[in-house]
């Protein structure tokens, strides 16, 4: 088993990925090189990288830029501090590099948006765009404060110690919006029926949307993008368990998370 077996497995499932132009490509090792034990994890940060080689491991997947760069090569940063550091350990290692991103956001009910879906508890959906990155679910109807709690003790697992509530707290909403990382879902899914949009950091503009949206009584969730993929990304290291028993499999979270403090 080597890496480029286990890319075109997930490329032959994933019909909906340009191969031309998909950033799913390896960024590190040799694609040949025979893969034993795998780490999986949600950005392949320097603390990532390091506990991967510490355990061994011949591929790490990510679904974040390794060099922070949303490209097929992700070449900019390389040359220059932290990359040098980075590409050093890769280069010291041998751990070869592979990024799982536009086959696994829209991937059906284990991919990026339906285990962000599913960890919050919404299983009723009634709409989703074409891209099939972002979806409107329906709940029983609760207060936009009552709401916002219930996101934010299931994320608190996930590392999040808070969120962002924008809107009146007694707002009614029952059609909550969700999307796929920075694909966040926005006046699409506000004309299928949505009242409260679940978005992320990296992808939502406050003067563009927020406030717009609240003048259109439209409550949003504001999380961090590592949030609302995490889940997704748990997956991803579970199917790849299963679909290929002789690996040794290891999902990893050690990726910087945002904390909050009050003055």
């Amino acid at each position: 088993m080597n890496t480029t077996e286990i890319r075109e497995h997930l490329l032959s499932k994933a019909p909906w990925v340009n191969r031309d132009r998909t950033v799913d490509t390896i960024k590190a090792g040799d694609p040949k090189k025979e893969i034993k034990t795998v780490a999986v994890g949600w950005m392949s940060s320097i603390a990532n990288l390091r506990l991967a080689v510490d355990m061994g491991c011949d591929l790490f997947v990510t679904h974040e830029p390794t060099f922070w760069h949303h490209s097929p090569e992700e070449t900019p940063a390389r040359s220059e501090e932290p990359g040098i550091e980075k590409q050093k350990l890769l280069d010291d290692s041998g751990l070869v590099i592979l990024r799982v991103h536009d086959i696994w956001d829209p991937w059906p009910k284990i991919g990026i948006r339906d285990s962000w879906a599913t960890g919050l508890g919404l299983e009723k959906r009634i709409a989703e765009d074409e891209t099939k990155f972002v979806a409107t679910y329906e709940i029983p109807e609760t207060t936009l404060n009552a709401f916002a709690k219930d996101v934010a003790m299931k994320v608190e697992s996930l590392g999040q110690d808070s969120i962002w509530v924008l809107g009146e707290p007694n707002w009614r909403v029952s059609h909550p919006a969700v999307g796929t990382g920075c694909g966040t879902p926005g006046l699409g899914m506000i004309k299928e029926g949505a009242d409260v949009v679940v978005v992320c950091d990296d992808g939502f503009s406050y003067w563009s949307r927020g406030e717009r949206f609240y003048e259109m009584g439209i409550g949003v969730v504001l999380v961090s993008h590592g949030t609302s993929e995490m889940w997704g990304i748990e997956n991803l290291a579970r199917y790849l368990k299963e679909t290929f028993p002789e690996l040794e499999v290891n999902y990893v979270d050690k990726h910087p998370k945002y904390w909050t403090i009050s003055g």
